[in-house]
């Protein structure tokens, strides 16, 4: 079997072919669909993904651990068809468990730590990875004629292009027109007919046809179960309107008179809560004499917009990323019905960088940095392109963290780097105590007697006025709030995300498990099957991950200067699973007699391309591309690096020698165990704490040391 072309199979082969390539179809699409979900129940923080990745390769990797059994199995298709129907189940399965005890494990509106995203997220994907790993090797054993000879590289090619076929239907095409179970059960429908296919060869048809309607059925039934497992998410609540977009999962519910608006499950505002609409608008607006233009970020809906205009300005540019956003607003509001309010669908990075302005104040109603995509409204490169925008004496605001006097080692982190950040832009900063703390900046002078400057300006307000607020007790606060602040923090920037870690680790002060023990446990695990594999799994080891962290370098890279990594996920892994399909194929035809030497080679490019990542990452990100032009460099950048891990796969299982079975299980796990530990680290450590362009070059040294490591094992043979 290894000497025939992948294009070339018998009738039995075609069989197993459409079965692994329907396996790459569902895990892929279950693998995006899920960690959208994820992304979504765990409050948008990225740094889910790599938990959810490493979690899902972990347990894949298992399973083709176990596969390495399965040869007593193979004489007879049957256990492939038993696999496939069960497979088609269990998605959907995951994401109603996943939304029905979100609530019920864990106290509703709580946070949740990284131990917990990680305990969850492995006890959820665990029956659908190990049952997927297990029949990839145990294909791989059907397909072989004889224990010497096998067909892994050509099975996984055809695995990887049916995931590139997911990746870009259910990922891409059908994520924007379906709700996910809508998906989920098109994807059931569609491996309930592969295993029909199947079943039939094997004299199975009826109970093949009965399964399949069964299918049919419950899809029909179950059409529209996005708003009942919904409902589990926010308890108490009543579901007005809920859709995905490509910036996240929207929802909006209702308690009494007051509507609130949830995209992945953090509440972005509240109509009707006017404490934090005045304080808002107030605290920056009432430092400015006579506002003509003022720009607003974000929660216009919410009625801040509204508060602005109480200051006679001539116009409001609210901007607002998610044009979904918009239309819920308008539909259930009258918050933008004011023709002064002009409502800008944009990334508010991009129309920074463009506006003419000038504003006479910007008010940034964002939430905390706590992900990539908000943390890059926190950077050194949004705040100068910010002041490019401003009058001489315009006043910029932005709210962190709820407020208290005194704030704990993690919190005070967090304000150093965003004070420290604004300083190096703007002349001064005033720290204004409220319900959060709400930093000014600007080149004037800026003053903390807020109660007094709304007074004299005769300024209408329910809250922000001397009946609450004194400006003494103010000031005081405020002097001990700056006090504390460490001067020499770090400076936050866009591929240096140190308010993201900041805030990571005030997240994690709240729980009492260090997932730093963990990750080490998967690192020494990593090692003894590092010990007992040859140069070459070493090397697959490596490849595994490296590429990892540079997919999730392309990722988070990608959310920092466009802000839509919801939808783009789906792009990027597609455009990996094609990667790895053309990079399997294309090794084939071109090492042959020289696999080994090809290994080396590839595994040595793979590394040279994480220290090329890092200057096209800068170029793309100072040239002011369109949109559709930069989404093609990082669907390019991923495919590129994915081919070469394709390429070397394809390669070892061709050098390595031994049973399909064997082979199969020990190498796949490699890569996935390789690939789990590197998304692992780089989202929970390296990014954060070395940045982007670092955490890349770092990527291209482990596997350069691969490629160096098979170059050493090659000369110790010889000498022996």
């Amino acid at each position: 079997m290894s000497t025939k072309r992948w294009s070339s199979v018998n009738r039995t082969d075609n069989h197993i072919i459409a079965a692994v390539a329907a396996l790459g179809m569902t895990s892929i699409a279950t693998q995006i669909l899920l960690v959208r979900e994820f992304v979504s129940v765990f409050e948008g923080n990225e740094l889910v993904i790599g938990v959810v990745l490493a979690a899902w390769m972990v347990l894949t990797g298992a399973g083709s651990f176990l596969g390495r059994f399965s040869l007593p199995l193979a004489r007879t298709q049957a256990p492939l068809t038993t696999a496939l129907l069960a497979l088609s189940l269990l998605p959907a399965l995951a994401v109603f468990l996943l939304r029905y005890l979100r609530n019920i494990v864990f106290t509703p509106g709580s946070m949740i730590g990284l131990a917990q995203a990680l305990y969850g997220s492995a006890l959820i994907l665990s029956p659908y990875c190990l049952l997927s790993g297990f029949l990839f090797v145990f294909a791989a054993s059907l397909s072989s004629g004889r224990p010497e000879e096998n067909s892994i590289g050509a099975l996984y090619a055809w695995e990887s292009l049916g995931s590139a076929a997911g990746g870009a239907l259910f990922g891409v095409v059908l994520a924007s027109e379906l709700e996910t179970f809508q998906t989920l059960f098109l994807l059931m429908l569609g491996d309930a007919c592969v295993a029909f296919l199947v079943a039939r060869r094997e004299g199975w048809g009826k109970a093949a046809a009965l399964t399949l309607a069964a299918a049919a059925c419950a899809m029909a039934i179950f059409w529209n179960a996005d708003l009942l497992t919904r409902g589990f998410l926010f308890p108490g609540q009543e579901i007005v309107e809920f859709g995905d977009t490509p910036y996240g999962s929207l929802t909006v519910t209702r308690q009494g008179d007051q509507l609130n608006f949830f995209e992945n499950s953090t509440l972005m505002f509240s109509t009707n809560d006017v404490v934090t609409n005045e304080e808002i608008v107030h605290y920056a607006m009432a430092q400015v004499d006579s506002p003509r233009r003022v720009l607003l970020i974000s929660g216009g809906i919410s009625g801040t917009a509204r508060e602005i205009l109480k200051y006679g300005v001539d116009m409001v540019d609210y901007v607002e990323l998610d044009p979904r956003v918009i239309s819920m607003g308008r539909k259930y509001t009258r918050a933008l019905d004011d023709p002064r309010i002009r409502v800008i669908n944009d990334d508010a990075r991009i129309f920074v960088r463009n506006a003419a302005g000038p504003y006479d104040a910007a008010l940034i109603a964002l939430p905390d940095p706590a992900t990539a995509r908000v943390n890059r409204f926190y950077t050194l490169e949004f705040f100068r392109d910010l002041k490019r925008t401003l009058s001489d004496s315009a006043v910029v605001s932005i709210g962190l963290l709820p407020a208290a006097d005194y704030q704990g080692a993690e919190a005070r982190r967090v304000s150093s780097v965003l004070a420290r950040t604004l300083r190096r832009t703007f002349a001064r900063v005033l720290i204004v105590p409220g319900q959060r703390n709400y930093f000014l900046a600007s080149d004037a002078v800026l003053d903390i007697r807020i109660a007094g400057l709304i007074g004299r300006r005769g300024i209408s307000t329910t809250y922000v006025n001397g009946w609450y607020l004194d400006d003494r007790d103010l000031a005081e606060r405020s002097a001990g709030l700056a006090a504390a602040l460490d001067s020499a923090s770090t400076l936050n920037t866009d591929f240096q995300p140190v308010c993201y870690y900041r805030q990571m680790e005030y997240w994690l002060s709240y729980f009492t498990v260090d997932p730093l023990p963990w990750i080490a446990l998967a690192a020494a695990g990593s090692m003894f099957l590092l010990a007992r594999s040859s140069a070459v799994g070493a090397g697959i080891f490596a490849g595994g991950a490296a590429a990892s962290a540079l997919e999730i370098v392309l990722l988070l890279s990608y959310q920092v200067m466009y802000g839509s990594l919801y939808q783009m996920t789906g792009v990027v892994i597609a455009a990996f699973m094609a990667g790895l399909a053309a990079g399997s194929s294309l090794a084939r035809s071109t090492f042959r007699g020289s696999e080994f030497n090809g290994f080396i080679l590839v595994q040595l490019a793979l590394g040279a391309s994480g220290f090329l990542l890092p200057p096209l990452l800068l170029r793309v990100r100072e040239s002011g591309l369109a949109s559709m032009q930069i989404h093609v460099l990082f669907t390019a950048s991923a495919f590129a690096v994915a081919c070469l891990v394709g390429m070397e796969f394809a390669l070892a299982s061709r050098v390595r020698q031994g049973r399909a079975a064997v082979v199969a299980s020990e190498l796949y796990g490699l890569d996935l165990a390789g690939s789990a530990l590197g998304a692992l680290l780089a989202s929970v450590y390296a990014i954060p704490l070395l940045g982007m362009l670092q955490t890349s070059r770092a990527a291209g040294v482990v596997s350069a040391a691969g490629g160096v490591l098979c170059v050493a094992a090659r000369q110790l043979k010889r000498s022996s």
